[in-house]
């Protein structure tokens, strides 16, 4: 796998600012970048209610979603399904996003890629979330393009500083163009690659730098842990909590040669995710989660009812805390 080079200098002020000289986390300069990046992007699109629960958007829904008198708290739609949507798809778009808050999800954006970013792509991207205005717009932890190929998967990101330089300045550059903060999921991992540091001081260190958010998916927090041996205690008693600004939950499957864990979307969520979903929800119990289904898409009905499940795991959670103890994340950023 390529290891990441020094991308080419940019012309955006805020990408400018890391890719010309890049800013190592906790000094002045990056935290006025992140100052910048994090602050509320001006928007007139619907607001997502405290503790939203939320699907996917499929084409096969459209009409559905339309006529329910009662559906989800909002929809996540992935980007490179709607950037060149037109006719009577754009038009079920704009008459759902007068009713449900949305947010857009992008899968092709390729943060990691040292070439940086397509700017066709991010152009595209940020015309899509100006038409839209969604509550919240993220990407991932995650490269797809190199040569000028986009490739139809999500690869890791070497965790060095070679690395963290790209994506300091890749998302910089995307915060720049959409003038909003971007939420970075965390990665399902199936390889260990070369690292010099962990994927927790890894997603720090991105986020003091360009201040972006994190979108913390369950799902993958458990494969990459059952796939690579890591400790998944540990893990989170290391993430940066209060950067999180949404919850993925999702279903996998247990490849039968190689043992390894898939992050295939096309089952309903296990039993050990729900139980960790059960105790990260409590640290940020205000958040939105969304349950995905992307693969095996089932009747629209069954989805709602994992979502009902994870209303009632959402609030066993909070029902488990003692009376004494806060729902919001302690000041030690460790789990209770």
């Amino acid at each position: 796998m390529t290891t990441p080079s020094t991308p080419p200098a940019k012309t955006s002020s805020l990408t400018d600012s890391v890719s010309s000289a890049w800013t190592p986390p906790g000094s002045s300069r990056a935290t006025a970048l992140a100052a910048k990046a994090s602050a509320p992007a001006a928007t007139t699109g619907l607001p997502l209610p405290l503790a939203a629960m939320g699907i996917g958007l499929k084409f096969q829904h459209l009409q559905e979603l339309a006529a329910l008198e009662t559906g989800p708290d909002f929809l996540e739609l992935h980007a490179e399904n709607y950037m060149n949507a037109g006719g009577p798809v754009q038009e079920q778009l704009a008459v759902l996003s007068r009713r449900y808050p949305l947010s857009v999800h992008g899968v092709g954006l390729s943060l990691g890629s040292a070439e940086g970013i397509d700017p066709e792509h991010l152009k595209r991207l940020t015309t899509l979330v100006d038409q839209l205005k969604p509550a919240l717009v993220s990407e991932h932890l995650a490269w797809s393009r190199l040569d000028g190929h986009s490739y139809n998967d999500l690869l890791p990101v070497p965790l060095n500083q070679e690395s963290l330089r790209v994506m300091c300045d890749n998302v910089a550059r995307t915060q720049d163009s959409l003038g909003r903060q971007l939420l970075v999921e965390n990665p399902s991992l199936y390889v260990r690659l070369d690292q010099t540091m962990s994927e927790t001081q890894f997603l720090q260190a991105l986020v003091e730098a360009t201040g972006c958010g994190l979108l913390f998916d369950v799902n993958n927090a458990f494969i990459s842990a059952a796939n690579l041996n890591r400790d998944l205690d540990s893990y989170l008693q290391e993430v940066p909590w209060h950067a999180v600004g949404e919850w993925h939950l999702a279903g996998h499957t247990q490849d039968s040669t190689s043992d390894l864990y898939i992050d295939d979307h096309g089952s309903p969520v296990a039993d050990p995710v729900w139980q960790r979903y059960r105790q990260v929800a409590r640290l940020r119990p205000e958040l939105p989660t969304l349950v995905e289904w992307d693969n095996r898409v089932p009747p629209l009905s069954r989805w709602l009812e994992e979502v009902a499940l994870a209303r009632r795991h959402h609030a066993g959670a909070q029902d488990a805390l003692p009376s004494q103890q806060a729902t919001t994340l302690p000041a030690s950023g460790v789990l209770p």
